[in-house]
């Protein structure tokens, strides 16, 4: 059966000649739904593009949202129909931009060289983005635009653009905390990332209070070990680790509060790292049933003797609870040990310091 029998020719004539545009748009909305999942024959697409033509120029935008809206994600929208669209009115233009296989790279850049922000930011959202348009993206959209794309884990993103983000993101808060939810962030350039918004926090406390080294030094402790609970392969883990090291940021801060929360595959890699030793070695002290290995490993790392008894009070309350096997949320995790930590016994001798070191963990999140 041809696409035209399919389609019925009562619903064509309704579609190009009803008398009302509701009769015109409805009749459109039926034709777009039969096209788009049909297989089709060369004489089908002919056929249909005939069809398309007419229906994209109707005067009334209802007509064409219709059409627009119905084939957005079809194989079935010819090109030339979808490249009509694309430069028609927002609603109309923004779903084929946002979801349609039809149109080519080149089709988006054209749209995006003309800078409306609306059609970037749609443009930003597909499913599938090649590294050609994400750099187009990046170039001329603005702040939310790269921001989406960011977060788009279905856009390919080159290093050499991944960098662009990070210098963008120092004065984009939204960028910066949608390039640091990406799976493929390059581990040294998140690394780089929360420096440069920390750098740029201590810069703006500077103008305000002389405390400011300390405090910029103490956020970028905690933002670099909240960093380190997110589900990365050992791969990434490593390559953080060694972005931190070579940066001068794997400090002891870094180090107890990741203890305090948990982390410990972080604390693992990190003791390594600094004691010039494998992981698995390192892994062997760390996890040893008595504390010597891991206090002998701490020393050698560097760590003061806070952060050393840390360590071994994180590492027990670690054992204690992945062995009750419990199902818990990670930030009910945190807590738990968090809070078994800040009451063992040793806490008292530290306990200002150690609170600091586990603060993150011990302060409920707001909803």
């Amino acid at each position: 059966m041809s696409l035209r029998a399919k389609i019925g020719d009562v619903l064509i004539v309704k579609a190009l000649r009803g008398e009302t545009v509701t009769d015109r748009a409805l009749a459109t909305q039926a034709i777009g739904r039969t096209v788009r999942q049909v297989m089709m024959t060369d004489a089908d697409r002919d056929f249909a593009e005939k069809l398309f033509d007419h229906l994209s120029r109707d005067t009334c935008e209802e007509v064409r949202r219709a059409l627009s809206v119905t084939l957005k994600s079809s194989p079935n929208l010819p090109r030339p129909i979808a490249q009509r669209l694309i430069n028609d009115v927002d609603s109309i233009a923004m779903p084929i931009l946002a979801s349609s296989p039809v149109v080519t790279d080149d089709d988006l850049i054209a749209v995006l060289r003309s800078r409306a922000s609306l059609r970037i930011r749609a443009i930003a959202t597909r499913g599938n983005i090649s590294e050609r348009l994400s750099g187009a993206v990046i170039s001329f959209g603005d702040g939310p635009a790269v921001a989406a794309l960011a977060a788009n884990d279905g856009a390919l993103i080159s290093e050499a653009d991944a960098g662009r983000l990070v210098r963008l993101a120092k004065n984009d808060d939204l960028i910066r905390e949608a390039a640091l939810t990406r799976q493929d962030m390059p581990q040294a350039l998140a690394a780089d990332l929360i420096d440069r918004h920390v750098d740029g926090v201590g810069d703006r406390l500077a103008e305000r209070t002389p405390h400011a080294p300390l405090l910029t030094a103490d956020t970028r402790s905690r933002a670099h070990a909240g960093w380190t609970a997110q589900d990365w392969n050992a791969g990434a883990l490593r390559a953080y680790v060694a972005a931190l090291h070579e940066k001068g940021r794997l400090s002891e801060d870094v180090i107890a509060r990741a203890a305090g929360q948990g982390d410990w595959r972080f604390v693992q890699l990190a003791l390594a790292t600094l004691s010039g030793i494998s992981s698995a070695k390192a892994g062997l002290m760390a996890f040893d049933a008595k504390p010597f290995g891991l206090r002998a490993l701490a020393k050698r790392a560097g760590l003061s003797e806070a952060a050393r008894d840390l360590l071994v009070v994180s590492a027990s309350a670690f054992r204690d609870l992945e062995k009750s096997h419990s199902p818990i949320t990670r930030r009910g995790f945190q807590r738990r040990m968090a809070e078994r930590i800040a009451s063992h016994p040793e806490a008292r001798q530290y306990e200002a310091l150690w609170l600091d070191w586990l603060d993150d963990a011990l302060t409920p999140k707001v909803a």
